[in-house]
């Protein structure tokens, strides 16, 4: 249940820009958030603002996850030496609504070459298949705010690109290592 929320605030740096500090930031809030998936979500309060997930990242779950996941988070040093922690509080009782955080996965050249060798293999490559794949996934737009992820695993660096979604009632579920979730929504306020 997301009753308490606390936030992380990019403090302002002459060597990186704010956007670069969330980056990071979010890098080593998804290295602790795989210990704590599914119950702490994350929001962006000034989502979209010039175009990016702005200065602030909301963490929202009940206060004693919040409670241990901040106890953790402080370890991290981008998060002690990059933002200001503020205190855990409760939700407000008055919102103006719910959000839905959503990762879109768009379709690019490297998936149409791999398309490509799967259906050249199974006979079914054609001009006319790669015409409507073109135009199927051409039609996405990535306008969306994004962040720059690094695997710790694999070592390859990928794009999440969020949409934001505003929903009028609220919808319980479960986050990923992310924060994010296809069905369940945070409070907006």
């Amino acid at each position: 249940m997301l009753t308490h929320y606390f936030e992380l605030r990019a403090i302002p740096q002459l060597e990186i820009t704010e956007t670069e500090v969330i980056n990071q930031v979010m890098q080593s809030l998804h290295q602790v958030l795989v210990n704590h998936q599914g119950n702490i979500a994350v929001s962006f309060p000034c989502y979209n603002v010039h175009r990016t997930l702005g200065g602030i990242i909301r963490l929202f779950g009940d206060e004693a996850q919040l409670q241990q996941f901040k106890t953790a988070l402080q370890q991290q040093a981008v998060v002690s030496d990059y933002t200001l922690s503020l205190p855990i509080t409760s939700v407000p009782t008055s919102v103006k609504g719910y959000l839905r955080l959503i990762r879109i996965n768009p379709k690019g050249q490297s998936a149409l070459r791999r398309a490509e060798k799967r259906l050249t293999a199974q006979g079914k490559w054609s001009a006319e298949v790669k015409s409507k794949m073109v135009e199927k996934w051409g039609s996405v737009h990535l306008n969306y705010p994004h962040l720059h992820f690094a695997s710790k695993s694999t070592g390859q660096h990928f794009i999440m690109w969020l949409k934001q979604q505003k929903c009028a009632t609220p919808v319980q579920g479960i986050f990923n290592s992310y924060g994010l979730s296809k069905t369940a929504t945070v409070p907006d306020f």
